[in-house]
């Protein structure tokens, strides 16, 4: 295939990582593989990760920051935003590039493959997008393109199962720099007001000003919080994956082990000021997406549901209750198809819990 037809411009959000790469012209970019493992969901913040491959030579690296993931995989991510842009396979010397951070001409999406969904304990996010289940006994399917089987992915598995506890829910991003928890719904978690978000209102077609303070973010008779999936282009470059899924917590009720009320800065957590007064917090050492909270409503924090570590699975239904009409913002996507897919199976995914 020809060299222009595999270039690709690629940015993080606040474009310190901008640059024109090359795809791997060998690999199948038609098949989309998602990988589901604890470690893609903790270190990302997301339910999952998704790269392609790219061709010799490597990209430039020098403003990003290096995570040693494991023995076996590096991830770079923006210094500045928090943005995953790229995995290095330290077997192979190969590096892929996170499928968000492309700018343009997203490869088409045919097939779907879901690796390490057994990981997740409910399906996570690979039961709205139907595919192909992919077995291995790697860790990762970064470790499995590598032949590697090693489960390095057990000690983040072992402190996942420490978490659970029934009065809390834990979030924990990959390197443990940022440990905090949500706690149920109470008396004070409807005090906060907000305007409608564009997942239930879609902002190109209405308002979004909530005139009559409804609470939103309070579900199943104020004993869950809602979480809806993200396609907007900030949180896309901000995190380097095509969906955000975030859950919409009253800051009340987020709190750190000692019980201690969110404080926002502490431990490995930095902020990016996406736009005046809109914030996203991210671990500056693993570069887990954390936060998004904004001036405008500063009583509700969206949570980054990657970090969540319930019992039941990564969906932590008992606590969340999905929004299964629409994909936030999915007008700004640039694979429309692939989004169109998602949103068809949240909706189905819905009809099937009735």
């Amino acid at each position: 295939m020809a060299t222009d037809a595999m270039t690709r411009p690629i940015s993080c959000l606040c474009g310190d990582a901008a640059q024109d790469l090359l795809l791997d012209s060998a690999a199948d970019l038609s098949t989309l593989n998602l990988c589901h493992c604890i470690d893609c969901r903790a270190v990302t913040g997301m339910l999952y990760s998704s790269y392609y491959f790219l061709q010799a030579p490597g990209p430039n690296l020098d403003r990003l920051q290096k995570y040693q993931q494991s023995e076996c995989i590096s991830r770079y991510f923006c210094k500045t935003c928090g943005a995953h842009v790229f995995a290095q396979l330290e077997a192979t010397g190969k590096t892929l590039v996170a499928a968000g951070v492309l700018l343009e001409n997203p490869p088409p999406v045919r097939f779907i493959q879901h690796w390490k969904a057994d990981d997740t304990r409910d399906g996570g996010l690979s039961s709205f997008l139907p595919g192909n289940a992919k077995e291995t006994t790697s860790a990762c399917w970064l470790d499995a393109e590598q032949n590697i089987s090693k489960g390095h992915g057990e000690e983040n598995r072992k402190l996942e199962e420490q978490g659970h506890d029934s009065h809390r829910l834990q979030a924990r991003c990959h390197c443990g720099g940022i440990e905090f928890y949500i706690t149920p719904p109470d008396s004070n978690s409807a005090k906060p007001w907000s305007p409608w978000p564009d997942l239930i209102v879609p902002y190109h077609l209405a308002s979004p000003e909530n005139t009559k303070d409804v609470k939103w973010w309070l579900r199943d008779r104020n004993t869950k919080y809602l979480v809806g999936t993200c396609a907007c282009r900030s949180c896309r470059l901000a995190s380097g994956f095509s969906i955000q899924s975030w859950a919409f917590i009253p800051k009340s009720n987020i709190i750190f082990g000692d019980g201690k009320p969110l404080v926002y800065g502490l431990g490995t957590m930095q902020r990016y000021e996406s736009r005046p007064g809109v914030y996203r917090e991210f671990c500056s050492r693993c570069g887990a997406t954390v936060f998004w909270h904004c001036q405008e409503r500063p009583g509700v924090v969206d949570v980054s549901t990657g970090l969540l570590r319930a019992r039941s699975g990564v969906r932590a239904e008992g606590w969340l209750e999905w929004a299964t009409e629409r994909v936030s913002f999915k007008e700004m996507a640039l694979d429309q198809e692939f989004m169109e897919r998602l949103e068809a199976g949240l909706k189905n995914w819905g009809e099937s819990k009735k």
